[in-house]
């Protein structure tokens, strides 16, 4: 499976979503346009898998090993960028 194809799978959605900080279902349902049925697919598997806890006031959060999940998929891309802008690509 290609990167690209990994970061548009819903529970990838999700992660990237919670580095922006606890979000309830309601929040990541709306912001992320996804369907209640695979939303809560997803949102299930983080959980069993250790990816993400729910706080006490319902709203969930990235645990450490999601953390190091998604540094260990990230960091090797930010040095392939960093290549590619030394070829003078620039990004927009």
């Amino acid at each position: 499976m290609k990167i690209r194809d990994m970061l548009v799978l819903p529970s990838a959605k999700i992660l990237l979503l919670l580095l922006d900080g606890p979000k309830n279902d309601k929040e990541i349902v709306s912001i992320l346009k996804m369907s209640s049925t695979t939303y809560n697919e997803n949102i299930t598997w983080l959980l069993a898998h250790g990816f993400v806890e729910r706080t006490p006031d319902g709203k969930y959060i990235l645990t450490d090993k999601a953390k190091q999940q998604l540094v260990n998929v990230f960091l090797p891309l930010i040095r392939y960028i960093d290549k590619l802008k030394e070829t003078g690509i620039t990004v927009s």
